[in-house]
C-alpha cells in the first residue's frame, strides 16, 4: 500500500487518454437520455479512472475506488487531486480494487474496508485501513481475511462489501470462472460471506461446523455477485448475480443458508433445492433486458425530495443496455418499471447519497453522476458550462443541464450576442479559429420564465497539427489462439515535433464480448512496443475479440488514437452421449447432447457428467468418457473440431439389478472333462495335457472377464486358455499358493457368444495348478462356476425351477444316490442364509423342495456339495 499521491503525476497524466478513449468507444459525450418527468442527470465530477465502487461518509465526502488501486475523494462536488490511498494491486481483467465500505462508526473510528487483488495475483484480500482526514494513515492496513487461491481466470471476482443491520460485514465473492466452486461450501468462491470486523466467524451463521470457509458462508450457488444491497431498516439483502447466457438475477439472501443454484440452474427453477430469484431479466437489447446487472440499491434515504412512490423500491442497472429500472416491492410480487434510458455504456455502482439522490459511476466517461428531482416550474441551470482552451482547428463543445416545466428552449450567446442556430442544450464548434475566442453562455426559457447560465471562456491557441499514430504490429486481419503472446508496435510523427518518442505513447487493450466491453490484459505505457498474453481461461463465448489502442500525444497536448482488432481462431466442440439424448455439463451447466458449440481455440472449457439422470423412464449413471478420464475435466479447446462422448449405463434399483444378474448368470455349467484319470476329478491338473472345461450359458454376446481360484504347492505353472476352440491365452501364469486361497492375478478379457460357450484350461507343462472356481464377469455381474466330476450322463444336470421363484424352489439333483450331499444358500452379499428347511443333508433323494417364504426378494447362490464334487446355481426370488 502506498499512501498519498506517490503516483499521482503519472496517473493524472494518463487521464486525458482515458477520457478520449471514452469518447471513441461511445462516439459522443452525451447520449439522448430519458427520465421520468422532473428527473435529471447531473455530472458530479470527471477524472475518475476506471471507477469500480463508492462509499458515502457521514460528512458528505464520497470515497471512490479506482480499479488500479487508488481511492479518490469527492469533496464538496470536487475531485481532490491527491489520492486518499494507492494500493499495489493486480488489475488484470476484473481484478483490482473492487470493494469499498466505511465502518458504521466511521465518524469515531475512521475505519475503511477494502476488497482487492494482491499484486502477485495469488488471491483476493479483505483489509481494514484507518483514515486521517483526506489521507490514509500510513501502515494502518489490518488484513482481515485472505481469500482462496485464484485460478488463472481474471473474471468473476465479485468484490462488494456492505455492513448489515447487525453490524456484521457481508462480502460478495465470484466463482473465479470455476463454476463448481459455487456449490462447494469449503471454498469462498461463488458465495456471500458474513464476518466480524476482525475477519472472524460471527454467531448466527448458517453453517456452524466444518472448514473455516464453510463457517463464514452466508449464501452460495452464485456466479458473479458483483454488487448487492442491504436495506437499512429491515436488513433485507438483495444480491445482483451476473448471469452467463440467459438470465440476470436479483436474489433475496436475507435468510442465511440459501443455495441459488449456480451452475445447475440459472434464472427460475422448479427444483426445490434451489432458491429462486426475486426477479430475473433475460439477455436481449431492449429496456429491461441486457447482458450484466452491474448495480442495485434499496431506495430508503433519510431525506429525499423524490416522489414518495419510489420510497422502499429497488433501483438496478445494466452494464450494456444503458438503463436504470426500478422494482416496485409494495405488493406480493415485485413489479419492474422503467426509469432511465440512454445512459452511457458501462454504468455501474448505483447508490443512494446522503442528499437522497441516486448516484452512479460511468467507466467510459470516467465520471460520477447523480440523478436529481426538481419541481421548479421556471427554468434552472443545474449544470453550468465550463471554460476550455483549445488549439485552432480543433473542435470544442459547451453544454448545460437545465430543469423546469417542459418545454425548455435554449439560445447560446457569444459575448452577449445570440449565435444563430445554437438552440440546444449543447453548442459545438466543429473547427475553432482565433475568432471563436470569447465568453459563452446560454439562456434557457419556458412559458413560466427564464434562466441564464454562468459564463464559460473559450481560449484559442495557435494552430497545431495533431500527431499521426500508426500501429505497425499486429497486422490487419490478425488471428489469435488463447495462450498466444501478442506483440504490438507503433510509431508516430507530428508536423511540429517530428518523430514522437516512446514516452508520448499510451497503450491499452479492450476485450469485446458481444455488445459490451471488458478491460483486457494490462500493458505498459511510455513504450513503442511490447507484448501481452491472451488468457487461456475466462469468458468462454465465441463472439469475442480484442481491440488494441495506441494513444499518442504531442507537445501541445493534441492526441491521435488508433486501434487494431484481433480475432480468435474458432473450433467446434461437439458433445455426444451413449445412448443419445442424455445430459452432460459444459462449463458447469447441464446441457442436452448432442450439442455443438463454437469455442476459441486454446480457451479452457470444463466438461462433466450429469449422474444419475432419467430419460424415457430409465435411469442412467455415468460410466466413462470415450477419450479419457476422469469424469470432470478441464480441456483446452483443440485446434481442430472435436467430439467428446460420455458413455452412460442404465441404472437399476436393487431388485432390477439382481434380476439382471440372475438373467446373466442363468445356466452355468453343463459338463466338465479332465484328461487326468488318477482321481477322477477335474480340479487336479497333474500332467501335460490335463484340462478343465466349463460350458457357460450367457444371455448376450460381448466382452467378459475371466479369473480363476486355484491352489499350487510350489513354483509356477502355465495354462493355455481356449474359448470356443480359439486360444485366448497361450501361457497364463500361476504362482505358488499352497492352498485354495488365491485368485489368479490375471484378469483375462474374452469374447463370448450369446448362449452356450466352452472355456477350457489346459496344462502346458508336466502339471498345472489345481482349480476349483472360475469367475466370469461382465461389468458388475459375476458368474461363479465350480468344477465337478465328469458325468457319465451329460444330460443329467442339476435343475432348479421355477426361476425366478416365489414361495419355494424345486431342485433335481443328478448326483450318485449312495453319497450324502449338503446344501448351502448364500445371499448376494455372500452371507450364509438359514434355509429353515427340515433337513440340510439328505441321502438317496434326487428331488428336494426348499421353502422360500421367509426370505426377502433378491439374488441367491445355491451351493451343493457331494464328496469332492461342488456345484453352484444362481436363482432369483421375486415377490
Amino acid at each position: 500500500m502506498h499512501p498519498g499521491n506517490s503516483t499521482k503525476s503519472r496517473k493524472n497524466a494518463l487521464f486525458f487518454f482515458f477520457v478520449l478513449v471514452g469518447l471513441l468507444v461511445n462516439n459522443h459525450w452525451l447520449q439522448a437520455q430519458s427520465f421520468p418527468a422532473g428527473f435529471t442527470q447531473v455530472l458530479v465530477t470527471k477524472g475518475i479512472n476506471k471507477p469500480t465502487t463508492m462509499a458515502f461518509a457521514p460528512d458528505g465526502r464520497i470515497f471512490v475506488a479506482q480499479q488500479r488501486g487508488e481511492v479518490r475523494i469527492v469533496k464538496n462536488g470536487e475531485l481532490l487531486p491527491n489520492y486518499f490511498m494507492d494500493l499495489s494491486v493486480n488489475s488484470n481483467g476484473e481484478r483490482g480494487l473492487i470493494g469499498l465500505a466505511l465502518d458504521p462508526d466511521f465518524t469515531n473510528n475512521q475505519y475503511l474496508y477494502a476488497y482487492y487483488t494482491l499484486a502477485d495475483a495469488s488471491r483476493n484480500r479483505i483489509s481494514r485501513f484507518t483514515a486521517n482526514g483526506d489521507e490514509v494513515v500510513p501502515g494502518s492496513e489490518v488484513v482481515l481475511l485472505n481469500l482462496d487461491t485464484l485460478s488463472t481466470a481474471v473474471n468473476h471476482n465479485g468484490g462488494a462489501l456492505h455492513f448489515g443491520k447487525d453490524g456484521k460485514l457481508f462480502v460478495a465473492i465470484g466463482d473465479n470462472n470455476r463454476s463448481a466452486n459455487s456449490q462447494s461450501l469449503d471454498i469462498y468462491h461463488g458465495k456471500i460471506l458474513r464476518i466480524n470486523t476482525d475477519g472472524s466467524v460471527p454467531n448466527g451463521n448458517p453453517f456452524k461446523t466444518g472448514s473455516s470457509q464453510r463457517k463464514r458462508v452466508w449464501a452460495y450457488g452464485l456466479r458473479n455477485p458483483y454488487t448487492f444491497s442491504i436495506q437499512p431498516r429491515t436488513g433485507k439483502i438483495f444480491v445482483n448475480d451476473v448471469g452467463q447466457v440467459t438470465w440476470e438475477e436479483i436474489n433475496d439472501a436475507t435468510t442465511g443458508g440459501k443455495n441459488f443454484g449456480w451452475p445447475i440452474t440459472e434464472g427460475f427453477s422448479i427444483n426445490p433445492d434451489y432458491a429462486n430469484p426475486v426477479y430475473a431479466y433475460p439477455h436481449a437489447d431492449t429496456d429491461g433486458t441486457g447482458c450484466a446487472i452491474s448495480g442495485g440499491v434499496f431506495f430508503n434515504p433519510t431525506n429525499t425530495n423524490y416522489p414518495a412512490t419510489y420510497w422502499g423500491n429497488y433501483f438496478f442497472q445494466d452494464l450494456c443496455n444503458n438503463w436504470i429500472n426500478v422494482l416496485d416491492l409494495s405488493g406480493s410480487t415485485p413489479v419492474r418499471k422503467p426509469f432511465a434510458t440512454g445512459l452511457n455504456t458501462n454504468s455501474l455502482g448505483i447508490s443512494v447519497g446522503n442528499d437522497g439522490n441516486l448516484y452512479y459511476l460511468q467507466r467510459n466517461s470516467s465520471a460520477l453522476y447523480k440523478i436529481i428531482y426538481t419541481t421548479n416550474a421556471a427554468p434552472k441551470v443545474v449544470q453550468q458550462p465550463t471554460s476550455v482552451t483549445v488549439s485552432a482547428g480543433q473542435p470544442t463543445t459547451f453544454q448545460v443541464v437545465a430543469t423546469g416545466t417542459p418545454t425548455l428552449t435554449y439560445q447560446w450567446q457569444k459575448n452577449g450576442a445570440n449565435i444563430p442556430g445554437a438552440t440546444g442544450p449543447s453548442y459545438t464548434i466543429a473547427r475553432t479559429t482565433m475568432a471563436n475566442a470569447g465568453n459563452y453562455r446560454v439562456i434557457v426559457k419556458n412559458k413560466v420564465g427564464s434562466a441564464i447560465s454562468n459564463l464559460a471562456t473559450l481560449k484559442v491557441t495557435p494552430f497545431n497539427n495533431a500527431p499521426v499514430a500508426v500501429i505497425n504490429t499486429p497486422a490487419n486481419n490478425f488471428f489469435y489462439h488463447a495462450g498466444d503472446t501478442i506483440r504490438f508496435a507503433g510509431s508516430a510523427t507530428d508536423a511540429e515535433d517530428g518523430t514522437l518518442p516512446a514516452r508520448n505513447f499510451s497503450w491499452f487493450v479492450n476485450f469485446h464480448h458481444d455488445t459490451h466491453v471488458h478491460d483486457g490484459p494490462p500493458i505498459a505505457d511510455g513504450v513503442r512496443n511490447g507484448s501481452f498474453v491472451i488468457p487461456t481461461s475466462g469468458e468462454v463465448a465465441a463472439n469475442v475479440w480484442y481491440r488494441i489502442y495506441a494513444v499518442v500525444k504531442d507537445s501541445k497536448g493534441l492526441t491521435d488514437t488508433v486501434y487494431r482488432d484481433i480475432h480468435p481462431y474458432l473450433s467446434t466442440i461437439a458433445l455426444a452421449t451413449q445412448p443419445a439424448g442424455l445430459k452432460v455439463t459444459l462449463d458447469g451447466q447441464p446441457v442436452t447432447a448432442p450439442l455443438s458449440v463454437s469455442s476459441v481455440e486454446g480457451i479452457e472449457r470444463t466438461i462433466g457428467p450429469v449422474s444419475p439422470q432419467t430419460l424415457n423412464g430409465k435411469t442412467y449413471v455415468f460410466a466413462k468418457w470415450l477419450h479419457s478420464e476422469p469424469a470432470n475435466q478441464t480441456i483446452a479447446t483443440p485446434r481442430n473440431n472435436v467430439t467428446y462422448t460420455a458413455v452412460y449405463q442404465e441404472k437399476f434399483d436393487p431388485v432390477q439389478l439382481e434380476a439382471e444378474k440372475a438373467l446373466l448368470q442363468g445356466v452355468q455349467v453343463a459338463s466338465i472333462q479332465a484328461g487326468y484319470a488318477g482321481t477322477g476329478y477335474a480340479d487336479y491338473i497333474n500332467a501335460a495335457g490335463d484340462y478343465v472345461e466349463w460350458t457357460v450359458n450367457v444371455p448376450r454376446a460381448g466382452k467378459y472377464q475371466l479369473n480363476f481360484r486355484y491352489a499350487l504347492a510350489s513354483g509356477s505353472r502355465n495354462l493355455r486358455v481356449q474359448v470356443n476352440n480359439t486360444v485366448a491365452a497361450e501361457a497364463l501364469n500361476f504362482t505358488s499358493t499352497g492352498a485354495w486361497t488365491s485368485w489368479s492375478n490375471k484378469n483375462l478379457e474374452i469374447n463370448l457368444n450369446g448362449g452356450l460357450n466352452k472355456i477350457r484350461a489346459t496344462s502346458t507343462g508336466t502339471s498345472g495348478p489345481n482349480i476349483d472356481y472360475l469367475l466370469v464377469s461382465q461389468n458388475t455381474s459375476t458368474l461363479e462356476l465350480t468344477t465337478q466330476e465328469e458325468l457319465t450322463t451329460p444330460a443329467a444336470a442339476l435343475q432348479i425351477y421355477p426361476n425366478p421363484a416365489n414361495s419355494y424352489l424345486n431342485l433335481v439333483i443328478p448326483f450318485i444316490p449312495e453319497q450324502e450331499y449338503t446344501l448351502q444358500l448364500y445371499n448376494n452379499q455372500g452371507n450364509l442364509v438359514n434355509l429353515k428347511a427340515p433337513v440340510t443333508s439328505v441321502s438317496g433323494q434326487n428331488t428336494i423342495q426348499l421353502p422360500l417364504a421367509n426370505l426377502p426378494a433378491g439374488l441367491y447362490v445355491l451351493k451343493i456339495m457331494q464328496g469332492e464334487t461342488r456345484f453352484s446355481k444362481v436363482f432369483f426370488i421375486q415377490r
